[in-house]
């Protein structure tokens, strides 16, 4: 919506920031390694997080709690990414994989 943005972060947790004043307004907690990127859904609300823990979460920033752990790497992701039927992801174990998600 313009007025946050959410980063991820080597504490294993992605940070809800208020653009205007520059403060933290929730952590988001759930992986167990190092968050290393960050996708928003179209919706606005929903979050989607890749982590060197070989997992993908999905968030509903609304709530702050975890919706969906999407799992299938070997190694950890690198990278995130949303695409129209749900989240596409880059792995340190050299693949690509396309999740499904319904939001």
């Amino acid at each position: 919506d313009g007025r946050r943005v959410v980063s991820g972060s080597c504490d294993n947790t992605l940070k809800v920031w208020d653009v205007a004043t520059g403060k933290c307004v929730a952590t988001l907690e759930g992986h167990s390694n190092w968050v290393w990127s960050v996708a928003v859904f179209p919706d606005g609300r929903h979050v989607v997080s890749g982590s060197w823990d070989n997992t993908l979460k999905v968030w509903d920033v609304a709530t702050d709690e975890c919706v969906a752990t999407l799992k299938g790497h070997l190694k950890g992701v690198l990278s995130v990414a949303v695409w129209p039927n749900g989240v596409i992801s880059a792995s340190l174990d050299r693949t690509l994989k396309l999740f499904a998600c319904e939001i």
